[in-house]
């Protein structure tokens, strides 16, 4: 029998992406706060929380030590990392109900949309990275979902670079 559950767990793992991955939950609104800094209101347990997504110039010193960006990626201009939290906390993210979840992530994908429309960055690097407490496997499902969603990016691919993902130009 546990044969046939290791055989099953990829199996499982493709299907719960793809569906995840092409869910089609409305993004919150959202509000340009500066021309990098964006923010939102999320509901999560009865309390609204606020989260901000930030797009931070790299520092070229650390691009090819700290961010991997791959050799033909590193000399280019207008290259950023991007990251995000929820009311200063990165634990109240990791609390969250997957439908909050989703909705968040729905919302931090528009977000980096209208930041691509307005500011035509070369390369944007996100890291889904393990909140306390959290495990592996749900820091991989937001990464699946992320990078699913910016693959609809025209004009930009994405691959995926050591723990982050990778949006650059064609």
């Amino acid at each position: 029998m546990s044969k046939m559950s290791t055989l099953m767990v990829p199996l499982l793992n493709e299907i719960l992406i793809k569906e995840i991955g092409e869910s089609n939950i409305p993004p919150l609104d959202w509000k340009q706060v500066s021309p990098t800094k964006y923010g939102f209101t999320v509901n999560i347990g009865g309390f609204n929380e606020r989260v901000v997504v930030e797009f931070d110039n790299f520092d070229p010193d650390l691009i090819s030590k700290q961010f991997y960006l791959p050799r033909y990626l590193q000399d280019l201009d207008k290259t950023y990392n991007v990251g995000y939290d929820v009311s200063g906390d990165e634990v109240q993210f990791a609390q969250s109900d997957i439908k909050t979840l989703l909705t968040i992530l729905s919302t931090v994908i528009s977000v980096i949309k209208d930041f691509i429309l307005s500011e035509d960055p070369n390369v944007l690097y996100i890291e889904a990275t393990e909140k306390q407490g959290e495990k592996i496997q749900k820091s991989n499902l937001y990464k699946a979902y992320i990078l699913h969603q910016l693959k609809t990016i025209p004009g930009y691919q994405t691959i995926s670079r050591r723990k982050g993902e990778l949006i650059f130009k064609k």
